[in-house]
Parts: C-alpha cells; structure tokens; sequence
C-alpha cells in the first residue's frame, strides 16, 4: 500500500532539523513507497510557497552539500501542509478527508513531534474520528514521562488509541549505526561473546560526555536532571543492549525481552548505597574548548532554582548469572571536556586486554590483539566515504518497514523509571548533597 507520514508539529523545530532531512534522503533512495505523500500539520497558517521557502531553507541549512534542488524538487511535490488546532473537531474531519481512508486504504504513520501534554488530545482525536485503523503506526519521543507514575499514564494514553505493536516510542541512541552495530558484533562473534561474562570482565565503564551547557533547555533540565534526561534514556539503552543475554534469532520481540530482562535484575540503589554507587553534581566555571565559560548556577541565574544536576555518575550491577558482582560505571555530564560515547570492557588481570568501543559517531575497536581470530576488524572498521545514515533516518525507515528491535517497548520504559526512581528517592531521604566539577574538565569520578 502507499503510505501517508503525518508530523503533528510539522514546522517544528524537531521537524526541519531531523525528520524531513532525513524523509528527503529516504525519499531520495527509493526508501518509501512509491506514491507516498508527506503531511506536516501544525497550527500557524501558510501558503504553499511560504511553507516551500521554509522547507527549502531549513533543509538546505541542515543538510548542507547532501541538498540537491532537482531532488528538492521532487521531494516537496510528495509535501503539503495542513493548519489544525488539535482540540477543534473540524479541523480533524477536514484532516480525515484529506487521509480518505475509508476510499483508498493506505498505510499510515503518525509521528508526534508535539509535547506529551497534547498525546491525550491527538489520540481522541485520531479514535473519534477512525482515523487509527489497525494497519496504522504512532511514533513518539523518548523520554516518556518524569517518573514511573507518568510514563504510565502517558502509555495507558497511547494504548486507548492503538495497540502496543503499533506504537514506536523512539530514541534516537537507538537509531545509531555504532548501536545498532553492537548486537551484529556480539551475534556474529559468539567466542567473544562466550568471555564477556563475570568469570573473564572486571569492569565496564559506559560514559557519553558533553562540551555544551544547559542552552535553551534550563526549565527542563533543572526540573528533570541528567540522570532523568540522559540515564533512563540514552545509557540504559546501551547497557541492555550490551549485556543482555543474545537470542538463538535476531527477531524484534527477543530482543526487546532480552533488554527488558537486564534492566528487571539490576540492584537496586537505596538508602543504604546510595551514597557510595552515586555521585550528582553541577558544573562550576572554566574552559571549555578554549572558551571561558559560566557556572550552571550562573547560567540559569532568574530562570530556574538550580536544582537540577548536570552531571551523574553512577555504580551498578547486574545481578544474574552471567554478570553477578561485575561494576558497570555509569557516567554522563554538561560542560566536560570532550564531546564523546564510548564503552569500555576491561577485563580480569592476567587477561591484560580492554575492548573501547566508540560510538560516537561511528563504532570503533580498539586494543584487539588477543581477538584477532574472533573478529574480523577490518568487516567492522571499514571507512568508505559513503554517507552515513543519520540516527532519525535508520529509524524511519524501520518504523516504514515495520521493525520494532530498535524501539522501545512499555515493560522496558516502566521497568527503567523504577530503577530510577528508587535512585532520586534515596537521594532525597539521605539529602545527597550536590558536588561541583569544573567545566571543561572530565567531571568527579565514582570508586
């Protein structure tokens, strides 16, 4: 069937900086259906050739060289754009018009590039108006919810208007060459996937760093804090990819149990390890990349309280059969000294060995000489200089396709928000206090 892409909040910021560009090179390379029409609904009026000007500059400013104007071309005749006020019913029956459905069946897919405030409002909306039927697909954007508590609320919003094989909740993390790569290296190479066990690993350090402050998200950040923002979102995915136990087949709803089973044995953090498995932190002033710059609390002087952490790091374990006792470091943070992801495997002493893996931007080994006979290196490095898909793209594509591995499932959001909400919890009973690191240096380490 042809296929309709609607976009609520499609002018949106979200929209013109990742998912059209990344439309635009699916569209380029015969990866959507032929006859595929593109929706962007959004509640500002413009004209065709306003929303043309707009699309064309917005893609031409984040594509850069990669912009084709015959291809441009082709592409925005597949484009339209549609005015709706998302509480105004006839808005909507002109938007069912506009789909006609029930005339020509097409696939159809929904993506929310709204806040989750206005979930509720679009699934009425979509189920009033039948405009949900069982063949169609919702995407939403990760982090659901603040807390257990709201995330399941805004699942159980998402499941009046479609099943669960239906609703894509994405993560971008997820969409990564260099992630996505890891469950391809440990399948295809099952003698080193045999030694990564607690019989051969000491450790495993997983660290995803930034130079950039706060910028325009102080509300956000100061209220959740970066282990709400980056550890229940981007670290839990690469932890469970990494350790969970590898299917006899690579099929969506193995893997997802397989993750879901990892993320159900990690050890608690309470009251009574908090403070020796956690350290939360604010960066004070410094030098970042030759540049001076402020405090956090200087930063967001008038505009938030400053509570918010911009720094976490934490220690934790798995506590089955295969990694009982193993330390898995957790570590992210604003204003370090280094933009980086990487994932670091150290094994036991006598072993001498320690697998990095980069996977920012693409996935990279380092220190092999052991495993030569394991993998082959040169299959897993090989640099062309074919461009490399973006994250929001891969994850397009499989949402078109109909693959699920790479999405997260609503055991898995609920499972990760309980863990994280026992950590916050013991903070707040043990009155953790809030440390200081200096910008642009590599934050306070975890014993």
């Amino acid at each position: 069937m042809k296929l309709d892409f609607v976009i609520f909040g499609g002018v949106g910021d979200l929209s013109l900086r990742k998912l059209l560009p990344s439309l635009y090179f699916l569209f380029r390379d015969g990866n959507m259906p032929r006859g595929s029409r593109i929706i962007c609904a959004s509640r500002g009026a413009l004209s065709r050739d306003e929303f043309n000007e707009l699309i064309e500059l917005k893609l031409r400013e984040f594509m850069g060289s990669h912009f084709d104007e015959n291809v441009f071309a082709d592409f925005f005749s597949h484009l339209s754009y549609f005015k709706i006020d998302l509480i105004h019913s006839p808005d909507w029956q002109q938007l069912s018009a506009e789909l006609s459905l029930a005339a020509e069946p097409r696939n159809i897919i929904y993506y929310m590039s709204v806040p989750p405030t206005l979930f509720a409002t679009v699934c009425e909306q979509l189920s009033a108006h039948h405009l949900n039927p069982t063949y169609s697909k919702v995407v939403v954007e990760k982090p659901l919810g603040e807390d257990y508590q709201s995330a399941l609320s805004i699942n159980q919003l998402l499941r009046k208007a479609f099943k669960e094989e239906q609703i894509y909740r994405i993560d971008h993390y997820l969409g990564k060459k260099a992630i996505q790569d890891i469950i391809k290296m440990r399948f295809e190479n099952k003698a080193l996937d045999n030694v990564c066990n607690k019989d051969h690993i000491e450790k495993i350090k997983i660290t995803v760093s930034e130079t950039v402050g706060v910028e325009g998200r102080i509300e956000f950040i100061d209220r959740a804090g970066i282990l709400r923002d980056m550890v229940q979102n981007h670290l839990m995915q690469i932890l469970s990819l990494l350790l969970m136990e590898m299917p006899e087949e690579l099929n969506d709803e193995e893997i997802r149990d397989a993750k879901v089973a990892v993320i159900n044995t990690l050890r608690p953090i309470t009251e009574t390890n908090v403070k020796s498995h956690t350290i939360k932190a604010q960066y004070s002033d410094g030098v970042v990349g030759g540049v001076t710059v402020p405090s956090y609390q200087e930063e967001i002087t008038g505009k938030a309280e400053g509570c918010g952490e911009t720094f976490v790091a934490l220690k934790a374990f798995v506590d089955n059969q295969k990694w009982q006792d193993v330390p898995i470091y957790l570590k992210t943070g604003k204003r370090l000294s280094d933009r980086s992801a990487q994932i670091e495997v150290i094994f036991k002493e006598g072993n001498s060995q320690k697998i990095t893996i980069e996977i920012q931007p693409n996935i990279e080994f380092r220190n092999l000489t052991d495993f030569t006979n394991l993998i082959n290196e040169q299959a897993l490095n090989e640099q062309t200089n074919a461009r490399i898909p973006e994250a929001y793209e891969n994850l397009i594509h499989q949402v078109i396709k109909g693959e699920q591995a790479n999405f997260v499932r609503d055991d898995e959001i609920l499972a990760s928000w309980k863990w994280i909400d026992g950590i916050r919890d013991a903070w707040e009973k043990t009155n953790q206090k809030m440390i200081e690191y200096k910008a642009g240096s590599s934050g306070p380490e975890l014993k």
